[in-house]
């Protein structure tokens, strides 16, 4: 569950990101779904009224120390000296400009425009079979957690008959039931995903136990969608993955591709590829899914193995906040890294926010 929700929130726009037309309600294309940020965006009415013309270096006003020279005993002469510090200073990317490969950032959006863009988006995320089933997925254990808090905190008084504390009272009944149906809501993930938790755990004692890379470069084709192997940032950013027969890049070493080498990202739309990921984070997150998956075992043997009246609470409350500890934190560093590369690596330009860049340039050539 935290897995995907990781994934899939990585691709969650902010307001910024449908704003700046980086999220259309078609939602994020392309395979790796990147979208980029990494150059200070302009609005749009700079855009249309800033000279596009600008220094690169600007020097600042020539700071001279001021230096005391003996000339006779009891006497000095201030000298100023000739050096001149000078702050040079980096302009960001224009973002009306395009890159060198043709990419350029989209327009932005007022509000308005970017609410619809994110409800037809989503709409458009949930009618898929996919989505869908993860949305009604998530519903059931906002819903069913609710009502779990709301019995568990005596807000039910229609339930406490004759007391809260009655083991037959309808409050102890039902914190049964949802109990129980949560438990195997959690089992879809903990236990339904066991096969590719534990492929993944496969590969990773592979690279790490027996020092093959190919453990490794495995891992970064299943996670090619936040993981990055070390010397992927070199590869010829014109290096398609997908092409048949594959050409390996020039001047790359194989271990910088993943395995199979179709899984290798695609080549990133801005030209500039993300930075190697840190390889701890791969071990973090295969054994926090593996140890996850322990920890719902071991609460199934609680649940099933216990009736309601002997079933140790203190041992059941752990067993499902360090399930969910240790899962929700390999989900979010998933979301974090996903976000970091889209940061990064780009998202296509839709046709609309194309003819709105061309209509813009228009506007500013005539200005000049």
């Amino acid at each position: 569950m935290f897995h995907a929700f990781g994934s899939v929130g990585s691709n969650i726009p902010t307001l910024n990101d449908i704003q700046t037309g980086k999220f259309s309600q078609e939602g994020w294309s392309g395979p790796g779904q990147r979208r980029n940020s990494l150059a200070h965006r302009e609005t749009d009415v700079e855009v249309l009224e800033v000279r596009r013309q600008r220094t690169m270096s600007i020097a600042q006003s020539p700071k001279v120390p001021i230096i005391s020279e003996k000339k006779e005993p009891g006497s000095t002469i201030d000298v100023a000296s000739t050096q001149v510090e000078v702050s040079s200073v980096v302009a960001p990317h224009d973002p009306s400009v395009p890159y060198a490969n043709g990419y350029q950032f989209p327009p932005k959006h007022t509000k308005k425009q970017a609410f619809k863009i994110a409800m037809k988006g989503s709409w458009n995320f949930v009618t898929t079979p996919f989505g869908f089933l993860l949305t009604i997925y998530a519903l059931n254990i906002v819903a069913w957690g609710g009502m779990l808090f709301l019995i568990l905190i005596h807000a039910t008084p229609a339930m406490a008959h004759p007391s809260y504390n009655d083991d037959y009272s309808g409050a102890k009944i039902w914190l049964e039931i949802t109990a129980q149906i949560l438990n195997a809501l959690f089992c879809v993930t903990g236990l339904g995903l066991i096969p590719w938790r534990f492929r993944d755990l496969y590969y990773l004692l592979v690279w790490r136990l027996q020092k093959k890379e190919e453990g490794l470069r495995r891992l970064a084709g299943i996670h090619r969608n936040w993981f990055r192997l070390k010397g992927s940032q070199e590869i010829d950013i014109h290096f398609d993955p997908s092409a048949s027969p594959i050409v390996l890049p020039e001047g790359v070493n194989e271990s910088a591709l993943a395995l199979p080498i179709s899984l290798t990202p695609d080549a990133p739309l801005t030209g500039e590829r993300a930075s190697a990921s840190k390889y701890w984070m791969m071990d973090f997150v295969v054994w926090m899914f593996v140890w996850n998956t322990f920890l719902q075992i071991i609460l199934c043997g609680f649940m099933w193995g216990y009736n309601r009246f002997k079933r140790p609470g203190a041992a059941v409350g752990a067993l499902i906040s360090l399930a969910c500890i240790v899962a929700s934190a390999a989900g979010y560093l998933i979301f974090r890294e996903g976000k970091r590369v889209k940061k990064v690596e780009g998202v296509p330009v839709s046709e609309d926010d194309m003819e709105i860049l061309r209509e813009m340039r228009g506007k500013e050539g005539n200005a000049a």
